[in-house]
């Protein structure tokens, strides 16, 4: 994407906020134009004044005093406008970020890392900051002020000593920054992708510190950030030595531009005070020009960033809603209809042409080793991800012509891996149901055992959990996420592997709870434990994808197939531990 695209891209994104960008601009020009009109006067009144004329000291005092005020006002609201514009675009840029990665969420995130994430939409969208407050306005006063202050040397003094100076302040304004672009870009581009591993690196560093210490791991990982920082270092040594090569180039513009309006002044005949004030009025129309070399480096760091972020936002999401969803269903049953379904780059598949129906109201078990596939059918359910042939139904209705908001108000999930925010207790509890209400919260909270170790805790429900629920036992956790999924009332529960961390007697006590909770509601749990499932309406078993065997755990045992092996090794795993 050039940087024309990304200009475009980004100006078309601002257009809800031209209005306060218009007044930045205008101001800006105002000012500018005000600050070259003080060069202009003082030179004025040094030159009447050297001239014997010293009745012009009061008059230009006065002058360039209220310029003064009025240009410092200017400058004000420039900036106002211009940061409120800056730091309101950088709100809508987050908004619009999250809003493009939420739909692309699981399927379309796996994979990328979260450091690396957290840095493009924290420390990218910063950079584009430079963009909309430091770029655009003084862009444009690059533009308007030079042909104001042009118009007024070619019409109040000479058009000859306008035209001379033009070639300079376009050298300034347009070459110098052209000859450098590719490499400055490309540096800036090392820079923000350097800054993004160096994220991520410390994002592991910081949730690993555990391993870290543990395996004497914090030399090495010091060694890999100096390395990650080695490489940030040399993009930032590329981009400094290309500022310096075009300040330098534009130092010796301004030079030559100045002599050549004293040359031309010289040669046009005009008088030393006329030179004396073209020159202050050259010199100081090269600063709004000079204010692009002030964002150039700034600004290939934005697009940069700009690159980064549009990278992750503008990859279609792998699931979508319809155009036009079809009613909730009125029943909660499950159907799985000839599925299979592999993820990117891998193989063979996690299911194959899996078919099997779970009938509202049921209790359904899955079970089968590791890798089976068990979980893959949870993430379909809930349309995570497309199956590449099948249909998977709830309530009798496809779930891709169901609203993806509709289809996941129908299912409560209680996963094997149970991510708690940093928050209290009860907020946790509320993202299932903002409304509930206390009494609900308690309510849920002693059907999965946890409302006395609650009350335990120093504020009870009104205690923060910590970063991703580090203050919470691995039970515990789990036991908060059943609460949750109980707190939520949808009509199909689903339990993958969600006791696997509890100690049996827990386990069994949250079962009994699960088990009265589930009456008239379609329960599908997925187990580790096969003794847990072995009162199930129906038990399922998975095998490398395949769905191997389906029947009540009597008519299983007595196959002596896939499930009793399981059953079998499972016992002789637990007399082994007792002995």
């Amino acid at each position: 994407m050039t940087r024309t695209q990304i200009s475009l891209r980004l100006l078309h994104f601002g257009r809800p906020l031209m209005t306060p960008l218009a007044v930045s601009v205008t101001f800006r020009v105002l000012q500018m134009c005000l600050g070259i009109a003080l060069y202009g006067v003082g030179a004025w009144g040094v030159v009447h004044v050297a001239s014997g004329d010293p009745s012009v000291i009061v008059p230009v005092a006065v002058a360039m005093v209220v310029m003064a005020f009025a240009k410092g006002l200017f400058r004000y609201v420039e900036q106002y406008a211009g940061h409120y514009v800056a730091f309101k675009l950088l709100a809508m840029l987050r908004d619009d970020f999250y809003q493009r990665i939420e739909p692309q969420a699981p399927a379309g995130v796996e994979g990328t890392r979260t450091g690396d994430l957290l840095a493009r939409v924290m420390k990218d969208i910063d950079r584009i900051e430079v963009f909309y407050a430091h770029t655009i306005a003084p862009s444009l006063a690059a533009v308007i002020v030079p042909v104001i202050s042009l118009s007024v040397l070619g019409a109040g003094y000479s058009p000859v000593v306008a035209l001379v100076l033009a070639p300079f302040l376009l050298g300034v304004g347009v070459v110098v920054p052209w000859l450098s672009h590719r490499a400055a870009a490309t540096a800036a581009t090392d820079l923000r992708r350097a800054r993004g591993e160096i994220s991520q690196h410390l994002t592991d560093g910081v949730q690993g510190v555990r391993e870290v210490l543990a395996f004497g791991y914090g030399t090495r990982r010091l060694a890999e950030l100096e390395a990650l920082g080695s490489s940030g270092t040399s993009a930032i040594s590329r981009l400094g030595t290309l500022i310096s090569m075009r300040r330098g180039l534009n130092e010796f513009l301004v030079g030559a531009g100045v002599i050549t309006i004293l040359l031309t002044g010289w040669a046009q005949g005009l008088s030393w005070q006329d030179i004396a004030v073209t020159v202050a009025i050259g010199l100081a129309t090269f600063g709004p020009v000079l204010g692009v070399e002030e964002f150039m480096a700034d600004l290939e760091q934005a697009f940069a960033g700009a690159r980064r972020i549009w990278e992750i936002t503008d990859r279609p999401p792998l699931v979508t809603d319809p155009p036009a969803p079809e009613p909730r269903p009125a029943t909660a049953s499950i159907g799985f209809d000839s599925v299979t379904f592999a993820y990117p780059g891998q193989s063979p598949p996690a299911l194959s042409g899996v078919s099997f129906t779970v009938p509202a109201g049921s209790r359904y078990a899955v079970v089968g080793a590791s890798g089976s596939g068990k979980s893959t059918l949870v993430s379909l359910l809930l349309r995570f991800w497309e199956p590449q042939s099948g249909t998977v139904c709830v309530g009798g209705t496809p779930v891709d012509r169901l609203g993806l908001n509709d289809l996941r108000d129908l299912v409560a999930v209680v996963g094997q891996r149970t991510f708690l925010f940093n928050d209290t207790v009860a907020a946790n509890l509320r993202l299932a149901r903002p409304d509930a209400t206390q009494e609900q919260l308690e309510a849920v909270c002693r059907q999965a055992a946890l409302h006395d170790t609650i009350m335990e805790m120093p504020e009870g429900y009104d205690t923060v959990v910590g970063e991703m629920g580090e203050r919470l036992s691995g039970g515990q956790r789990q036991r908060l996420a059943i609460a949750r999924a109980l707190l939520k009332d949808a009509p199909i529960l689903v339990l993958d592997e969600a006791t696997s961390e509890l100690d049996v007697h827990t386990e069994a006590e949250i079962q009994r709870q699960i088990d009265d909770l589930a009456r008239g509601r379609t329960l599908l749990v997925i187990a580790h434990r096969l003794a847990t499932v072995t009162d199930a309406d129906r038990i399922l078993v998975m095998d490398r994808g395949r769905l191997v065997e389906q029947g009540t755990h009597r008519e299983l045992l007595a196959r002596q197939g896939a499930y009793a092996r399981l059953y079998a090794r499972q016992a002789d795993d637990l007399d082994r531990a007792a002995g």
